[in-house]
């Protein structure tokens, strides 16, 4: 699956061509559930700002994970 969204992102035309294989993406990433955690949930990178914040909160607002409330917090401090 990883490997079919970067060739799709690198411009592959095989990928883009064949509806059956955007048919196999899509159900694939429709599958997934909401809860799943990303490599992104284990992140140590800082927040940089507010708006990055909330951008942090969006991605990761359906499963509430520890990277979830550390952009909420820095948010909170934020706003005093």
């Amino acid at each position: 699956m990883a490997a079919t969204v970067r060739l799709w992102q690198a411009g592959k035309n095989w990928v883009t061509d064949d509806p059956a294989v955007l048919r196999r993406l899509a159900d694939r990433l429709r599958a997934l559930p909401a809860e799943h955690s990303t490599v992104h949930c284990r992140s140590r990178e800082p927040i940089r700002g507010y708006a990055h914040a909330h951008q942090v909160m969006d991605v990761h607002a359906a499963h509430r994970c520890p990277r979830y409330a550390a952009a909420a917090e820095y948010a909170a401090e934020a706003r005093r």
